[in-house]
């Protein structure tokens, strides 16, 4: 049987490891290259390092309130309340660890100047998005921090939410996809899922599909209310930037057909087929006719309902029809999120009509995408305007994106470094 002062250096020596372990988490320095610190906002990189300190410093403290235990510790009851108090302080060192990581890994991949400023160019995008309307609501809009990964979609850590370690988290850190990176319309579908959370849209929301239409079969409402939080954001990536929202939207979930028609029944996001669907009536009311014609067209071409045999086939052909009326609640119908107003009459989409963007282009010229002065007013519309180019297909692409790259790095050096 082990003896007490066996047991005493064995904790002893636990506590220490996970103290010292700390104290090496605390230097932020070794977390993230100096550069890429340098390359994000001064205010968030203030934040940031504030909320590691205050995760660290919760470690710290229990470590050293764990040791003051284990030298007054004379028994062994007084040892089995250590033992757990080791588990407790193991735990939350890799709390805060995971919570450190996650920040200090999208910190890094602002890996070159250029990189650096193409990111601030969105993480400015980003916070105007959702300044058009929350400021009017008198509601405060959080910091973002945009990083570069892989894979298809994007994804958000919200503000305000709690991290591993307990602590809330107080900057928005939203995940680009480097495929999507000189178009990235995404990022402003998970800016609105942010906007929501703020303005608890998604439960007025998720209700108003389950109780409006009524004249579909009971299962479309239930349906569509289970997607609304996913909805919610392809509404305000819309009305931010329309038709480039949609196309790029379009690229993404096109994947193999059993993944475009797949249904789960758990999972917050619209049956892809029904999404891209959904995307392009809101064009359709909105600017009527015009390329989202075509792009459905060959979407359906691509995904022939009529040939494929899955289950959610029966659901599908029901929610389709429901689509007019959706898009209706989702863009037209009055919010006590937005003060008794739609989210089509608080940030018009028709901003970004193709109509519009084509008279702002030409009533600015070439300073459009030169001009400090154009670029940082109208960044959103000109997402729009890139999107919109590229999603049509036509023209120099080539020269297109690397447009999108140059004014939105622009955008990005007008940002104050730490």
């Amino acid at each position: 049987m082990a003896t007490t002062i066996s047991i005493y250096n064995s904790l002893m020596r636990q506590v220490n490891h996970w103290l010292m372990a700390a104290s090496k988490l605390s230097v932020v320095e070794h977390l993230a290259s100096p550069q890429a610190w340098q390359g994000i906002d001064h205010q968030i990189g203030v934040m940031l390092r504030e909320s590691f300190k205050k995760s660290i410093d919760d470690v710290l403290a229990q470590a050293t309130s764990l040791q003051r235990q284990l030298e007054n510790a004379g028994e062994q009851a007084s040892l089995s309340a250590a033992k757990r108090g080791v588990q407790d302080l193991r735990n939350r060192y890799l709390k805060a660890e995971e919570s450190i990581h996650f920040y200090t890994v999208a910190i890094n991949s602002r890996t070159t100047p250029g990189i650096s400023a193409l990111l601030r160019g969105c993480d400015i995008l980003c916070v105007r998005s959702m300044q058009e309307l929350l400021k009017p609501l008198a509601k405060a809009t959080p910091p973002v921090l945009t990083y570069i990964d892989k894979g298809v979609g994007a994804s958000i850590l919200k503000a305000g939410l709690r991290l591993w370690d307990g602590n809330v988290s107080n900057v928005a850190a939203i995940k680009v996809t480097q495929h999507n990176l000189y178009r990235p319309t995404a990022i402003i579908h998970e800016t609105g899922h942010q906007m929501a959370h703020i303005l608890n849209w998604n439960e007025e929301l998720s209700a108003a599909l389950n109780n409006e239409l009524t004249n579909h079969a009971p299962m479309v409402g239930e349906a569509f209310s289970r997607w609304s939080s996913e909805m919610a954001a392809d509404a305000f990536a819309f009305v931010h930037t329309g038709f480039a929202a949609v196309a790029a939207l379009h690229d993404v979930v096109s994947g193999m057909p059993h993944a475009v028609f797949a249904y789960h029944q758990h999972d917050p996001h619209p049956i892809s087929y029904l999404r891209v669907l959904m995307n392009i009536e809101m064009c359709r009311q909105f600017y009527g006719a015009g390329p989202w014609d075509d792009l459905e067209e060959a979407f359906k071409d691509t995904y022939d309902i009529n040939m494929i045999a899955v289950p959610s086939v029966g659901l599908i052909n029901l929610c389709v029809s429901a689509l007019p009326d959706v898009v209706n609640i989702l863009l037209k119908r009055k919010f006590r999120a937005f003060g008794e107003r739609s989210l089509s009459a608080v940030i018009l989409p028709e901003r970004v009509s193709p109509r519009e963007l084509e008279k702002l282009e030409q009533q600015a010229g070439p300073a459009l995408y030169t001009s400090h002065a154009w670029i940082w007013k109208e960044c959103l519309r000109l997402l729009a305007l890139g999107g919109y180019k590229i999603g049509l297909g036509k023209g120099d692409l080539p020269a297109l994106y690397k447009q999108q790259e140059e004014w939105m790095t622009k955008l990005g050096f007008a940002v104050e470094l730490n």
